[in-house]
C-alpha cells in the first residue's frame, strides 16, 4: 500500500467512525482531532456538519479556553467529558462557551481514545441528544467500538510504538533505528538512510535488543506487533 492508499483508507476510518458517533448520538456534528501530548493540543482534521469559523477560531485563538482540552484530559485521565459538566462562573470557560454558542453549538461530547497511559486523538461530538449523551453505559460501548477502528490508524499504531520505546528509555537515535529495523531495512540501508556508519547502526541495534531484553530482529518484530493490539 503506498503513501496515498494509506492516507485515502485512514480518511475512510476517520469518516465512518465520526458518521457512527454522530448517528449514535443522535448529533448535529462531529470531529476528529489528534492529540500532540508533548505541546499539549489537538489538530481538528475532518469533520461533519462543523462550522469553518468554529475550526479556525478553536485552532487560533479558543483552545486554551476550552476546559476540556488537551490539557484538561492529560490531567484527569479521563476518557468521556460533556462541555455542560464545566464551571461556566470561571471566565475561560464562559468565554468559550459563548464562543461554541455562536458557532451554533450547545454542547460538545468528548471521546478521548488512550493506550497504555497515552492519549492519540479524540472525536468531539456536537449538540448530541439530551438523553443519549447521559446514557454513560451506552457511550462506553461506543468508545469501545470506535477505539476498535481509531486503533487502526497508522500514525496511531506509529505513535504506540514511539511513545512505549520512550518510556523504556530508548533514545532519539535508537528509537528511528527501530523504526527501521521493523520495517525490514537491513543494517547497510538503515546506515545510508540516517547518513551513519555502519558500525553506528550495529551499535545502536545492539542497544536496543538490550533495553528491549529481546535477541534479535524476529523477537523485536513480535514484541512491537504485540505492542499495538
Amino acid at each position: 500500500m503506498d503513501i496515498v492508499e494509506m492516507a485515502i483508507n485512514q480518511n475512510a476510518i476517520i469518516e465512518n467512525s465520526l458518521i457512527l458517533a454522530k448517528n449514535y448520538l443522535d448529533a448535529q456534528g462531529a470531529m476528529f482531532y489528534w492529540i500532540n501530548e508533548d505541546k499539549r493540543d489537538a489538530f481538528i482534521d475532518l469533520n461533519i456538519n462543523v462550522s469553518k469559523e468554529f475550526i479556525y477560531k478553536y485552532h487560533n485563538l479558543l483552545q486554551d479556553y476550552d476546559p476540556l482540552n488537551v490539557a484538561y484530559f492529560l490531567k484527569s485521565h479521563e476518557n468521556i467529558n460533556l462541555l455542560s459538566t464545566c464551571n461556566s462562573e470561571n471566565q475561560k470557560v464562559s468565554v468559550y462557551k459563548r464562543f461554541a454558542n455562536d458557532c451554533g453549538i450547545d454542547e460538545i461530547l468528548e471521546i478521548v481514545f488512550w493506550r497504555n497511559n497515552h492519549a492519540y486523538a479524540g472525536i468531539a461530538v456536537t449538540n448530541p441528544n439530551d438523553y443519549k449523551k447521559r446514557d454513560e453505559s451506552s457511550i462506553q460501548v461506543l468508545h469501545q467500538i470506535l477505539g476498535t477502528s481509531i486503533f487502526e490508524l497508522g500514525n496511531i499504531k506509529d505513535n504506540i510504538v514511539k511513545n512505549y520505546l520512550k518510556d523504556l528509555k530508548l533514545t532519539t537515535r535508537e528509537i528511528e533505528v527501530c523504526n527501521f529495523i521493523t520495517k525490514g531495512y537491513a543494517n547497510q540501508d538503515i546506515a545510508e538512510a540516517m547518513e551513519i556508519s555502519l558500525g553506528t547502526v550495529k551499535i545502536n541495534a545492539n542497544r536496543i535488543f538490550d533495553k528491549l531484553q529481546v535477541d534479535g530482529r524476529l523477537q523485536l518484530s513480535i514484541l512491537l506487533s504485540k505492542v499495538i493490539k
